[in-house]
């Protein structure tokens, strides 16, 4: 696997690959906050975290995609989405419908940087080693000493990526009856 950081690729001139990362993430990620957004209100939000969207290609379709959130990215995209339901009062209830949203809030622990999107679809077949070896290179480099590693939420209902965190050595760091918190040290 190849990633690349778009932003150094200039991708601020790449409508066509903005919309086909909004797409990809509508389609790929289930209850996704973002399912209630347009494309130019996710446009708006997403590509303000500007160094740590990570993207690997097969075949010109997007085979992963890996999103960082630093602590002020966190912080604008929150204020950003309390905006956009202030503007959109329908899309708040619609929201705090399902109540497993309000559930994960779960406080992380200091010096770790979110992964807050990973979604693999594995359009090419490469043995899980290699893989995982390439997805812990993308984390060292956006980590860059700059934090002890990476955590991640996850819903205890998706098998997969509780699989997936738990062969890729990610420890257990809080849970509640609806989400957990895991991290990884580097």
């Amino acid at each position: 696997m190849e990633f690349k950081n778009f932003f150094s690729d200039n991708l601020e001139k790449d409508i066509e690959l903005k919309k086909r990362i909004f797409h990809f993430i509508i389609k790929n990620l289930d209850n996704s906050i973002f399912s209630l957004y347009s494309f130019n209100e996710f446009k708006k939000i997403y590509f303000n975290n500007k160094k740590h969207i990570y993207i690997d290609f097969v075949n010109n379709d997007i085979n992963c995609l890996l999103t960082y959130l630093n602590k002020e990215n966190e912080n604008q995209l929150k204020k950003n989405i309390l905006k956009f339901f202030f503007r959109n009062p329908l899309k708040l209830i619609i929201f705090i419908i399902n109540p497993i949203n309000l559930f994960k809030d779960i406080k992380p622990p200091k010096d770790y940087l979110q992964l807050f999107h990973f979604v693999n679809l594995n359009l090419k077949l490469i043995d899980r080693k290699t893989k995982y070896e390439s997805i812990n290179c993308v984390h060292k480099k956006v980590i860059n000493n700059e934090y002890k590693g990476i955590y991640v939420i996850y819903k205890n209902s998706n098998i997969y990526a509780k699989k997936f965190y738990q062969n890729n050595q990610f420890e257990k760091y809080k849970k509640n009856f609806f989400y957990t918190l895991a991290i990884k040290k580097f």
